[in-house]
């Protein structure tokens, strides 16, 4: 089973951990969380992380500090890095962020989703990393390999001068080299014998496995360090060195020499024997199969005295006149020997070179064998299969004709550079007829000698990275715009909540069926449009508090298609097929203002020249053996929604715009460019996802995927409570808006509250300290720049418990309109408030707080 990728949380709150762990429990990963810049460290050196999460304001240790000391360390150094601060929001701090080394900034509330979304991209990124880290290190592992079944015996058999051997778990020789004959013997004469066979006699139960064990079988005894054995079998990194014993000679003949000085005493020779067990290969079981046992045997003996090197040279005499005389007879069978030892090698030869071509030819890489002048030698079935070529139309021809069409080399080809480097080289290019980019490697493979014997040129398919770094750069881009528009709609609903606030008051001082009555009206009527307006800017930027619940799609794309067809040319066609009435999770008017966005600008594009307008709705299953209809998507039912037309289609060099806010085609005065931008908002707030296909002349299709919910229960609205006259009830009001404050007070104080008013959240809590029994109920605006409004809430809180408090706010991605589970909370107001509903919910706030005392 794969080992889950881990994530880095760093917080000195455990409160923040908890938090940041629970939105992150329904993803198949590890967190590591813990409190402090030195723990995080730690950390670091003990697991490999796919994304690290810092906050940035800890003491010791700040988030810019660590994530400095990570970018300085080179396993962490590029280790994407999230900061996460609720404290620091300004561009300063963002972009010291980046300056650090991150990769993102958030800021404090934040949606999980949000969150969930990039974490999601992160993990891909580092999985697509893992996967690449993998591939490189098989393709590694098989050119090793390869490269040591050919060296193998030529560089072992044929230049060692000592005697090398193997022998079976049973002690039988099964290889020995060419210097045996140093002993006397050729190889034949003692493959498939047992080792005792040239083992000095007295020697073999020192040195033997199975007389070892036949000893202590008798009597055992306590070891005080290893038996060296000549058939080495112990498990582990422990190796036989330096074991010394006899070796007795071919009919006893007296050798001259083996590897250094040679001494032969009692037709024995004195050797050091130096060798391991060795075992099966299968890497995926822990018990591996012994196979026997490989070692190298040296000459160690010494000269004692001048009468042993006569005895020595007298041996070596007979011998050599021994070996003379056998030589004539032995000589036809020594050629048939030599005869089979060549078809052997050319057998293995043949071998290693299929072994090879498998090798190659299993490379997922796009592999070719090219010479200095860029001649393709061998191409593997990668290279025909991605491009639809053969052999015969690419080998011997240079590369840059058969894939670039050209006459010389590509301006980034990296083999010039690997020839003057002796180096592997490496460039991203792009092929023409294939129209996808490549990492291109040139690997220069030179002879002992230092010439150039050819080069292996490897080509990596990197289009879906490009198109994933692409897509990251989008979203990021489209945050950050996200993130300004909120921030512009909270300062506007703050100027219109006192504009439409004061046109209220105005209205009620103003004498009914006056000129300046209708003034005023059209000044809320204006204020109405532009609430709307703000409504649309939040919604792109995803923080809309509009109400959900499960709606059917069919009856909206009915309604919509009955009112378009009375708006659009009778030129144009209208074709739909509805085969579902499942529901989705949804507010019903951005369903609405989806499809007449999609059906207009649909409507459009035909007004030259009419067309169709089609509209298919259907149901469709996501995920199981079946191909994902869209990566983004999790496996479910989904509604599947399709809007083409006839029209002229989006050029290709435009279409990854048209979900940019206020990017249009259209003349001006028609249209304000956001018709798309909220269409992609709503639809991913939904949970969905929005693909769109077009070739300019040809038409456009959009495809929306909404996902099903089975949920039946829709939530009911509350009835609206008239307006009463108040009981004197004090009542503590802050707003940093000096405007804001002066409407609420004139307002409440009309119908007989006692307000008192603050524009700083400290001079509030001060006058609360002193009286907290004198007011009824605290309002407070959630966004101000000295104290925010749920920071507020907890100090006032902290002095009475129980004093009814409510929130106001222009947006909130931590609120909404419900405050269940905000129990410190008694009711949320969304800015611009219409006085009379403000007014509503503190006398429902005042009222429910009686009922509980």
């Amino acid at each position: 089973m794969d080992s889950k990728q881990k994530i880095l949380i760093v917080d000195d709150k455990l409160e923040n951990l908890f938090s940041m762990k629970q939105i992150m429990s329904d993803i198949n990963i590890e967190i590591i969380a813990v409190a402090s810049g030195n723990d995080a460290l730690v950390a670091s050196i003990n697991h490999d992380f796919a994304l690290a999460i810092l906050d940035v304001q800890m003491p010791e240790m700040n988030g810019y500090e660590l994530a400095e000391h990570l970018r300085s360390d080179e396993k962490t150094r590029t280790l994407p890095i999230n900061f996460v601060s609720a404290v620091y929001s300004s561009d300063f701090h963002v972009f010291k962020g980046y300056d650090s080394g991150a990769v993102d900034f958030l800021v404090k509330p934040f949606e999980a989703r949000i969150l969930i979304s990039k974490l999601n991209i992160f993990l891909e990124l580092d999985r697509q990393k893992n996967q690449l880290a993998l591939s490189n290190s098989r393709i590694e592992v098989q050119l090793d390999q390869l490269r040591i079944s050919e060296s193998r015996f030529s560089t072992l058999v044929n230049t060692v001068p000592d005697i090398v051997y193997r022998i079976d778990p049973g002690g039988c020789f099964t290889f020995v080299n060419e210097a045996i004959s140093k002993l006397g013997y050729a190889p034949e004469d003692i493959l498939n014998h047992h080792f005792s066979r040239i083992i000095w006699s007295n020697d073999i139960e020192n040195i033997s496995r199975d007389e070892i064990l036949k000893q202590y079988q008798k009597e055992p005894w306590v070891l005080e360090e290893p038996v060296k054995l000549f058939d080495e079998r112990r498990v582990g990194t422990r190796k036989t060195t330096g074991l010394e014993t006899r070796l007795v000679p071919k009919n006893g003949v007296h050798v001259a020499s083996l590897g250094q000085a040679a001494q032969i005493c009692d037709d024995a020779v004195v050797v050091e024997i130096n060798s391991a067990g060795f075992y099966s290969d299968n890497t995926e079981s822990r018990d591996k199969t012994f196979l026997g046992t490989v070692g190298v045997i040296r000459d160690i003996t010494v000269r004692k005295n001048l009468e042993e090197n006569l005895k020595q040279a007298n041996e070596r005499l007979e011998a050599k006149v021994k070996q003379r005389t056998t030589e004539l007879v032995s000589k036809n069978v020594v050629l048939q020997r030599e005869v089979e030892k060549r078809k052997k090698a050319e057998r293995k030869i043949r071998k290693a070179k299929k072994e090879w071509k498998d090798i190659f030819e299993a490379i997922g890489h796009m592999t070719m064998i090219m010479d200095k002048d860029h001649r393709i030698l061998k191409a593997n079935k990668a290279i025909f299969e991605e491009f639809s070529l053969n052999e015969r139309t690419i080998i011997g021809k240079r590369c840059y004709e058969v894939f670039h069409h050209s006459g010389s080399p590509h301006h980034k080809c990296p083999m010039e550079n690997a020839l003057t480097t002796k180096c592997v080289e490496a460039s991203e290019i792009t092929f023409e007829n294939g129209d996808k980019s490549y990492i291109v490697s040139c690997t220069p493979v030179y002879n002992g000698k230092g010439k150039l014997q050819k080069i292996i040129h490897i080509a990596t398919d990197i289009t879906q990275r490009k198109q994933l770094e692409k897509e990251l750069i989008q979203a990021h881009k489209m945050e950050a715009i996200g993130t300004l528009a909120g921030g512009i709609a909270h300062d506007f609903n703050n100027i219109l909540a006192s504009l439409i606030g004061f046109a209220e008051l105005s209205l009620m001082e103003a004498e009914k069926g006056s000129a300046l009555e209708d003034d005023i009206k059209e000044i809320l009527n204006a204020g109405d449009r532009a609430k709307d307006l703000v409504s649309q800017i939040l919604t792109f930027a995803r923080r809309s508090d509009d109400e959900v619940m499960p709606l059917r799609v069919d009856l909206i794309v009915k309604e919509v298609l009955k009112f378009i067809r009375s708006t659009i040319p009778s030129s144009i066609k209208i074709k739909h097929n509805i085969q579902s009435k499942a529901k989705v999770l949804g507010n019903a008017t951005q369903i609405h203002q989806v499809l007449m966005n999609l059906c207009s600008n649909a409507a459009y594009a035909m007004k030259k020249e009419g067309g169709q307008l089609s509209v298919n709705l259907d149901e469709i299953q996501n995920g199981g053996k079946k191909a994902p209809v869209a990566d983004n998507l999790g496996d479910g039912p989904y509604l599947k929604l399709e809007i083409s037309d006839t029209g002229e289609g989006i050029p290709k060099g435009i279409i990854d715009q048209i979900f940019e806010p206020y990017f249009t085609t259209k003349e001006a005065g028609v249209g304000t460019g956001m018709g798309l931008a909220v269409v992609s908002s709503i639809i991913k707030d939904a949970g969905g996802t929005i693909q769109v296909q077009s070739e300019f002349g040809e038409g456009t299709f959009f495809t929306l995927y909404l996902p099903v919910t089975r949920d039946q229960v829709i939530p009911k609205k509350s009835e609206l409570k008239k307006i009463k006259q108040s009981s004197g009830e004090h009542l503590l009001f802050v707003d940093d808006e000096k405007l804001i404050t002066r409407m609420v007070k004139q307002s409440l104080e009309k119908i007989g509250y006692n307000v008192s008013v603050f524009t700083r959240p400290q001079k509030a809590i001060n006058a609360f300290k002193k009286t907290p029994h004198l007011f009824d109920v605290i309002i407070s605006d959630l966004t101000m720049p000295a104290m925010t409004g749920d920071r507020l809430l907890e100090k006032i809180k902290e002095i009475n418990p129980d004093i009814p408090f409510i929130l106001c706010s222009g947006y909130t991605g931590k609120y909404s309109t419900s405050v269940r589970g905000l129990p410190k909370v008694d009711a949320f107001i969304k800015k611009p408030f219409d006085i009379q509903q403000f007014i509503r919910t503190i006398q429902t706030v005042i009222d429910n707080n009686k009922h509980d005392t």
